[in-house]
């Protein structure tokens, strides 16, 4: 069976200068209130349906972020969601040669 599921077109910007993550999906055709966003374990996962139009599509994402930093936008079939990275501190300890 084919599925009328659309993939989003999905961007993945990382923003070492101001420590975010933007995760940009072009989904045109649906409406903000029909997004759906849930993030697990890095994983996000982004579906949409409004009509005819249905996108779904799961992103991993290579940085550890803030899960709950999450803030997502949508305005002219655009979705922006940005995270804060997690800024991990070096745990080692700088040994002096004598």
């Amino acid at each position: 069976s084919i599925s009328n599921t659309r993939e989003a077109i999905v961007d993945i910007i990382v923003d070492e200068e101001e420590k975010v993550v933007k995760l940009i999906a072009e989904m045109p055709g649906v409406e903000k209130t029909d997004v759906k966003i849930l993030v697990d374990k890095n994983i996000v996962d982004i579906s949409a349906e409004h009509g005819g139009k249905k996108y779904h599509t799961k992103v991993p994402l290579t940085h550890k972020v803030e899960e709950s930093s999450a803030k997502a936008t949508y305005k002219n079939g655009i979705l922006e969601l940005v995270f804060k990275l997690v800024v991990e501190k070096q745990t080692g300890k700088k040994v002096e040669v004598e």
